[in-house]
């Protein structure tokens, strides 16, 4: 029997350990149940876009920690040394790396439902037209994230950013549309346009024939760039056996900086897929 492969980049920056901690636990019990299926060998790269070494040495501390009591077929392995390069660029160090035959982007604020791993596996191997599986995503107290998207307009992004949610108004139904709320959650596999960078299910062959993520990008829209570029390539679904448990905003550090960094990503985005206002 084929022995399947699974490689997984995890890009931290000025990540808490316990956050951290709380991944790579439910991705050593996810790892677990997916023997279930037969053999498998994953490598997790955790990718440390930190210049502290204070912070640095605590990633690698808990790499280390928890490498020891991982499953036999599951290593876990630190990179540092690269400095803050940007989500995608690090998660593309982790690309590079692979042989295997699936590849699973994942921020560190994601905690995998148990089976996560079994049902993408699953999934990917049994539907030919999918290039990336994406997670029916939930809050901590357990509401729908819909992380999955429609193609977004500057409307809809300035709607967003003044928390308007999706309702039986006309600005609701922008974003309600963006969101697809109209369609998910689902108990089906649902096919979708945009996936979000916390949690992305790919054949590892079609990620990097697009050449992984656009690293111009250097955060924000990096997701959305590369949903639109392997979509090309195949299609992408979200599938409601994958479950995630996503901390999102709640663990982002604002600030101005990172607000211009949206909108230098925003124009970078929109110049290249078209200027959408509504």
């Amino acid at each position: 029997m084929h022995k399947r492969t699974l490689s997984i980049g995890i890009v931290t920056y000025q990540s808490a350990a316990a956050v951290v901690g709380e991944l790579l636990d439910s991705l050593a019990a996810a790892v677990q149940a997916a023997l279930s299926d037969g053999a498998l060998e994953v490598t997790a790269l955790v990718v440390c876009n930190d210049e502290s070494r204070q912070q640095v040495d605590a990633i690698g501390g808990l790499v280390e920690a928890h490498g020891h009591q991982a499953p036999d077929c599951m290593h876990i392995e630190l990179v540092q040394g690269h400095g803050n390069i940007g989500y995608g660029a690090a998660q593309n160090l982790a690309l590079q790396r692979s042989a295997a035959d699936f590849h699973l982007v994942l921020n560190p604020d994601v905690v995998l439902d148990g089976d996560a791993l079994l049902q993408g596996l699953r999934f990917l191997e049994t539907n030919a037209d999918a290039v990336m599986a994406v997670p029916q995503g939930f809050d901590p107290d357990g509401r729908y994230a819909a992380l999955a998207k429609r193609a977004p307009s500057i409307l809809v992004l300035l709607l967003r950013a003044l928390s308007v949610k999706a309702s039986r108004g006309f600005f609701g139904r922008c974003v309600g549309r963006y969101t697809y709320s109209d369609r998910l959650p689902s108990d089906r596999p649902e096919r979708v346009e945009l996936a979000s960078g916390c949690c992305m299910f790919c054949r590892t062959a079609a990620l990097k024939a697009v050449g992984g993520f656009d690293e111009r990008y250097f955060l924000y829209f990096e997701d959305y760039d590369l949903s639109r570029r392997i979509g090309a390539h195949g299609r992408i679904y979200e599938v409601p056996g994958v479950r995630i448990c996503h901390h999102g905003g709640r663990t982002a550090r604002r600030g101005i900086r990172r607000i211009a960094r949206f909108l230098r990503s925003g124009v970078r985005y929109f110049d290249r897929y078209g200027w959408r206002w509504f």
